[in-house]
């Protein structure tokens, strides 16, 4: 048997012991069996995958402890397992917007999903980084790179990765010989003297 089942059979014996005990703060609870069955059912289904039955079963489970902030924390993660896993095909393809068109499909379904709106935030920062990096990219005069690095600092200034510090830092050379370029090409190009006003 995988780590992964030993982990799951563990917390799902662990959590079906916490089940059968009476109390936990609530004054109508399923019997004891119904609730182990339904722990059961639920850890089986997040082994398998299946996070759709997952997200339904820990549902019935919140609905029988609100308070349990662990299921809540596992429901939260079922929901956003197959948007998350989605989003992140897509992202390693490149489609950043196609990524987080799926991240908002999933809040439409789950609104409150804290996973997804964090992922949303994200993505978003991505595209916006996207763009102010292909601005850069596509600048020609050494006034239009200064704009765009500009722009890029200022909008990336709290996604400041080593990498991306190191691109600035190899950018704004590049500003500079472009701009001795273009003075060199302005003091070569010949002056055309102005033609005398006829009389």
């Amino acid at each position: 048997m995988s780590m992964k089942k030993n982990f799951i059979t563990i917390i799902s014996a662990g959590f079906g012991v916490c089940a059968l005990l009476a109390g936990c703060g609530e004054e109508h609870q399923a019997p004891p069996s119904e609730r182990n069955q339904l722990v059961n059912r639920f850890f089986r289904s997040m082994e398998n995958g299946d996070s759709v039955s997952a997200t339904s079963q820990g549902q019935k489970l919140l609905a029988m402890d609100p308070g349990n902030d662990y299921i809540a924390k596992l429901v939260n993660i079922q929901q956003s397992n197959s948007y998350v896993e989605r989003a992140q095909k897509l992202v390693n393809a490149g489609d950043v917007s196609g990524a987080l068109a799926v991240v908002e499909e999933g809040l439409k379904v789950y609104p409150l999903n804290r996973t997804l709106s964090q992922l949303r935030g994200q993505l978003r920062q991505l595209r916006h980084a996207k763009m102010l990096i292909a601005n850069m990219r596509s600048a020609k005069s050494s006034s239009a790179m200064t704009a765009a690095l500009t722009a890029a600092t200022t909008g990336l200034s709290s996604n400041r990765t080593e990498k991306l510090e190191n691109y600035f830092k190899m950018y704004r050379q590049r500003i500079a010989e472009t701009a001795a370029r273009e003075q060199a090409a302005a003091v070569a190009e010949p002056v055309v003297p102005a033609r005398p006003a006829e009389r």
